[in-house]
């Protein structure tokens, strides 16, 4: 199948006036949602979006100073690389009369992540890679996922000359990015995709960088070859200017709907509000029939129970850095010098699925 142009990003908002509480604003937390042009599908969801039945939107807090983290940052805290013997380690808890078991693990041990579980383009990917969600700045390329020390990293640079692409704000890219996903690698090879599963705890132990224009997402879509997505769950949404807010979401009902725990910024649900940005932290989701529940180093930060409007399908993983997308230019805090190269640094991603 020839596949659609690399589908433009729209955004949407997700927050309503509590009404027994006076100046509490709930934000839903962007997470991206894909669209095709020429469609009426939900786009990748970010943040609240001017035009939406609420309101108006919230005035952003003023962005934390900026962190210049060290690109050569090594995981000088990484646990132990034996992640089947330590099933223990899921903080979901089991259901009755069923264990978790290991059932897809990377944890970049070697000198290169392994091809035959992740790809560093996305799902639409024809032979040049993938580029910017959400009107970005960034031209993901192969040559920017690096891995040593136990870690992957995914850097994003300026890139020059600029590459001319329509999915890229003002139709430049002007960085180059890293990300890796468990999509097909190539979409018109007739490939499946490298890894998908129904239902499990998904973790990922990250270093972000804190710094204003950069954007790291983990997050999971269904395995839609026609890229109409109905469901995603957004395990991080992270904006740079702000290293304490950890938005995650749920979009549902064709994305047209949303939780998170987050109620606002500088709000995790029951989990902590802080400089997460300081060291590796684990952002794990439990998808199961009944629930989706979202953890912070091991700790639950609130969880949704609509059993009927639980995803039943199959997923797949997205790990990536965005540069300059729209939801931080709304919200003014958008990539201020242009120079500037950044990594995201990743010790591991699991899935654990009760058998």
């Amino acid at each position: 199948m020839t596949p659609p142009e690399p589908p433009r990003r729209t955004a949407r908002l997700w927050w309503a006036v509590a009404a027994a509480v006076v100046g509490v604003l709930l934000l839903g937390a962007g997470a991206y949602a894909l669209s095709r042009p020429g469609t009426n599908s939900a786009g990748f969801a970010d943040g609240p979006t001017p035009g939406s039945p609420i309101a108006s939107v919230p005035t952003p807090a003023t962005p934390s100073a900026n962190v210049s983290p060290s690109l050569s940052a090594s995981p000088s805290t990484a646990p132990s690389k034996s992640p089947a013997a330590q099933p223990a380690g899921v903080p979901a808890p089991a259901a009755p009369g069923k264990t978790w078991k290991l059932t897809f693990s990377e944890e970049f041990s070697g000198s290169d992540y392994d091809h035959t579980k992740l790809t560093p383009c996305f799902d639409w990917n024809s032979g040049d890679c993938t580029s910017t969600f959400n009107e970005g700045r960034e031209h993901y390329q192969p040559s920017q996922v690096t891995v040593s020390g136990g870690t992957a990293k995914l850097t994003a640079a300026p890139l020059s000359p600029a590459r001319t692409d329509s999915a890229c704000q003002n139709g430049r890219c002007t960085y180059k990015a890293g990300l890796l996903s468990t999509a097909r690698p190539k979409a018109t090879s007739g490939a499946d995709y490298l890894y998908a599963f129904t239902y499990g705890y998904v973790e990922a132990r990250i270093k972000f960088p804190a710094t204003q224009g950069f954007f790291t997402a983990f997050w999971m879509l269904p395995t839609n070859r026609d890229y109409e997505y109905q469901t995603e769950i957004d395990i991080l949404e992270l904006l740079g200017d702000d290293p304490s807010t950890m938005y995650m979401t749920y979009h549902y009902a064709g994305r047209d709907q949303s939780y998170t725990p987050n109620t606002g910024k500088h709000n995790n649900g029951k989990c902590a509000v802080k400089d997460y940005s300081k060291n590796f932290v684990r952002m794990g989701v439990d998808w199961q029939p009944d629930h989706i529940a979202w953890y912070i180093d091991g700790k639950k930060c609130g969880q949704f129970t609509v059993k009927a409007q639980i995803a039943k399908e199959p997923m797949q993983l997205i790990l990536h850095m965005m540069v300059d997308n729209n939801w931080q230019r709304r919200w003014n805090v958008g990539l201020t010098d242009p120079t500037l190269t950044r990594r995201l640094e990743v010790d591991y991603i699991r899935v654990y699925q009760q058998r």
